[in-house]
This record gives C-alpha cells, structure tokens and sequence, in this order.
C-alpha cells in the first residue's frame, strides 16, 4: 500500500524537465522565441536612444526625436495597408499554387508601394525643411522611403521563415550601425549630425531589405519554378478595396503611436518633445510585449478560429491571457523600480520626468491587455468597429494634447494619453464580447469558471 503511494511521487518529472517538455511545445516555443526578438529589438532601442541622447544636445535630439517620429509615421502610411495584404494573398495564393495571380499580387504590392513612397515624399520633405536643412531632410526622407517596402517584407518573411529571419534579422541589420556609429562619436570626441545617423539608419534598412528580398525570391522558387516566366494576373478591382480598408487600419494605428511627439514639438519646443520622447519609448514596453503576444497569435489563432475549434481557442486565449498577465505585472514593477535610473542613465534630465513615465505606463499597459480583442475583431470580420474605434481614439487623443499640452507641457500629454488608452481599452473589450462572444483579452481570466460536477 505504503508502495502504491510513493510510486507516482518517485515517477514524477522533476521542475526542470517539466520546464523543458513544456519549452518543446510548439505554442510555447514559438511564444519564447517571439518575446526573445522583441527583448531584442527593445535593447537596440534603448542602446539608441541612450547613445542619441548622449551624443546629441538636447535640442538636436528633439529634432531627431520628431524627425524619427514622422518617419516612423510615414513609411507605415507609404505601405498602403500592404503589409496585411500581401500576407493574405500570399497564403490563399500558396495554398491554391496560383502562382499567376501570386506574381500579379506583387506587382500590385509593388506598385502601390511606389505610389505610397512617393505621396510620403510630397508630405514629408517640405515639412522637414520647416525644422532642419536639406541634408538632413534628406537622409530622414531615405530612411523612411526603404524602410517601407522592408516593412511588407519583414511581414512575408515573418511567415516563411518566422521572427528569426524576419524581424530578429531585420531589427539587428537596421539597428547596429547607428549604434556604432554613435558609440564612435562619444568615445572618439567628435559631435555627432542628426543628418549621419538617418544615412547610416538608411543604409542598414537599404542591406536588410536586399536580405529580405533575397530571401522571399529563393522561397517563390523553390515553390513555383517557372515563377518568371509565368504571366501575372492582376484582380486590380477586387485587390484596390481590400488595401484600402487595410491601409486605413494601419495609417490610424501608426498615427496613434506617433503622433504625440510630432504635436507637443510643434506645440511647446524641440527639446520638450525630445523627453517625451524617452518617456514614450520607455512606456512603450508594455506595447512591445503585446506585439509579442500579437506575433505569435496571428500564426496560430486564425486556424483555430476558421476551423471553429473553441476549445482549442479558448485554451490559446487563456495562454495569451496568462502571459499578458505577468508582462503586465513585471513591466509595472520593473518601471517603478528602475525607471528613475532608466532615466538617468539616458539622460539626468529626464529622471525629473519620472513620475509622467510612471502615469504613462498604466495607460500603456491598460491598451496592452486588449490587443488580442482587437485581433478578434478583425479576425471576425469586424474592422468596421475595430476601425471606429481606433479613429475616435485618435480623435480624441489629439484634441486632448492639443487642449492641454499648452497648459501643462508633458504632464497633460501624458495625462490625455493614459486617459484615452484606457478607454479604447474598454471599448475594445466591450466590442470584442458584444461582436464575437470570446473576450480575447486579459480579462477573460476574471470570467466565473464553470464547477465540475
């Protein structure tokens, strides 16, 4: 008897081969792997900014700080919704082996992405030139023109070859040169230009976009032989509504991201804009963490969805749920305990900033919590409200910072901006329920569980 009741107690595997049985699941490990990319890109962003601000002088950083803001902006903008599109054509089409409309599709893709580039330039260029000179308004103008067709191949790699070769690849071409190069300037002495870090920004973006593309040519070989010398099919009728209401999705999100920089330095200084700056990027983890939870459910949950498995998707939910859960909860610790030196580290400046970072942080982490309900509502076929929501967010975002950024400088930008995120996230959460009945986000966890009889 006594041998009976040690026996499953000898038998059972110990914490670390569970913690390795469970790094072996194919959820899991493509979860880790998505979170190590963005732990990735955060550390080249921060290493950036921290170099930036430390070569730069204040004001010259808050130019750069708009200018990396406006470009960041437009090269999504210049995409016109392809990113999404391409994707979507590119697995219907993969899946059909049509590799006639696949070719016609990246024509359109490319085309479009042309056209994009070239109504950014006609926005950009004149308006750089209200803050810096030509040189410098340049080298920004071709950063933001290749980082644009980079973006939609990031996403195709993404898929082919997963977050290693697309994002991980990508990120490190783009990001370690400016990184060098400044660490240069402060070791050597010498001042470093605004106008040199967008050349060499542009220059990584220029070689991770001939890597991508490599990449994505050898893949459409190997899959369709004859690819060049099939004739392309181009569905222009069908393909041109589709982008539009994608590109509509992504220019609003963008504008939501970056916008409040370019605003507040056109509302107070340079210099201003250039600590809020540091405050967002810093607030911004908890939205990296989310784009990490998002990179891995648009691989998995689709499937799930379409083929109705609910309780293999409610699983994957309560999964995502859980991990949102501990960023959530890590990232607030983290902030309020090492923002202050963060802060310091960057910039001693900035640390009088610290308690705006810590306001700004529970309006990021309050959107974090439901951008998998955001993904639910576009998988359902619900960008409609997924769409009217983002846009009145931003309405009422910039009508906030514009009422009182004047009054209150960084403190009302941050107070506006907490204020809104919390109550799209309520919105979303509310939409997600009402419209598709999962509650996708982190407060699903909440939800009265059924009693086993």
């Amino acid at each position: 008897m006594s041998d009976d009741m040690v026996a499953p107690a000898a038998g059972r595997p110990s914490l670390s081969q569970r913690l390795r049985d469970l790094l072996k699941q194919r959820d899991v490990s493509g979860m880790v792997t998505a979170v190590v990319i963005k732990v990735m890109v955060l550390t080249l962003n921060f290493t950036l900014i921290t170099l930036a601000a430390r070569a730069l002088d204040p004001s010259a950083f808050g130019y750069y700080s708009i200018l990396f803001s406006a470009a960041s902006l437009l090269y999504i903008v210049a995409a016109v919704g392809q990113e999404p599109f391409v994707l979507r054509i590119w697995n219907e089409m993969k899946v059909n082996a049509d590799a006639p409309r696949l070719k016609g599709a990246l024509l359109f893709t490319f085309v479009a992405s042309v056209c994009g580039s070239l109504i950014a330039t006609a926005i950009f260029y004149p308006w750089a030139l209200t803050y810096v000179g030509h040189g410098t308004a340049l080298a920004t103008l071709a950063y933001l023109v290749i980082s644009s067709p980079l973006q939609i191949c990031i996403h195709l790699v993404r898929t082919e070859r997963g977050t290693v070769y697309g994002d991980g690849l990508s990120f490190a071409i783009v990001g370690l040169p400016p990184i060098v190069y400044l660490g240069m300037c402060l070791v050597n002495g010498t001042p470093a230009d605004i106008a040199d870090i967008f050349t060499v920004l542009a220059c990584g973006a220029f070689v991770a976009l001939l890597a991508q593309l490599v990449m994505i040519r050898r893949h459409i070989l190997a899959l369709f032989p004859d690819f060049r010398t099939v004739r392309a099919i181009v569905e222009f009728r069908q393909w041109l509504p589709r982008s539009g209401k994608l590109w509509m999705t992504a220019s609003l999100e963008a504008t939501n991201q970056y916008i409040d920089v370019i605003i507040i330095g056109f509302l107070m200084d340079p210099t201003v804009a250039g600590a809020y700056f540091v405050t967002v990027r810093f607030a911004n983890l908890f939205a990296a963490a989310a784009d990490a939870v998002n990179l891995f459910a648009t691989q998995h949950l689709p499937a799930l969805y379409y083929r109705d498995e609910r309780a293999a998707l409610a699983k994957m939910l309560d999964n995502l749920a859980w991990i949102m859960a501990f960023f959530t909860g890590m990232g607030l610790l983290g902030i309020t305990a090492g923002g202050y030196l963060a802060l310091w580290v960057i910039n001693e400046n900035y640390t009088q900033y610290y308690p705006q970072l810590l306001i700004l942080c529970l309006g990021t982490a309050a959107a974090g919590t439901t951008r998998a309900s955001t993904l639910a509502l576009m998988l359902s076929g619900h960008e409609g409200r997924y769409l009217l929501i983002t846009a009145m967010g931003v309405l009422l975002r910039c009508l906030a910072l514009f009422a009182l950024v004047p009054h209150f400088g960084i403190t009302g930008a941050v107070i506006a901006s907490t204020l809104i995120y919390a109550i799209q996230a309520v919105a979303f959460r509310r939409a997600d329920k009402a419209l598709t009945g999962l509650d996708a986000s982190m407060f699903r966890l909440l939800r009265k569980r059924p009693v086993p009889e």
